[in-house]
């Protein structure tokens, strides 16, 4: 019997769009381009998750020069955003 590994919740190019409530050290709206792969957003404790990907701005390009940026998020938050159940 084979047994099925459930797909991750976050993949490498995904992009995560996280209130400023919902993350730490920042303003405004964090939209991050996943570069490298997030570990731990399936287990049911965890608060917090170390996110790292390219900062876009707005308009889709990307902020500080390309270079990547590492932000903790909460897991809540992006559970809620991944089901549909914006809080």
């Amino acid at each position: 019997m084979t047994r099925q590994v459930p797909a991750p919740l976050l993949t490498v190019g995904d992009l995560v769009e996280v209130s400023e409530a919902d993350y730490c050290y920042g303003t405004g709206t964090l939209r991050l381009q996943l570069t490298d792969p997030s570990a731990g957003l399936d287990h049911p404790g965890l608060e917090w998750i170390e996110l790292t990907g390219v900062e876009l701005r707005p308009d889709g390009r990307a902020a500080r020069g390309g270079e990547p940026r590492t932000a903790l998020v909460l897991v809540a938050a992006l559970r809620a955003r991944l089901t549909g159940d914006r809080r």
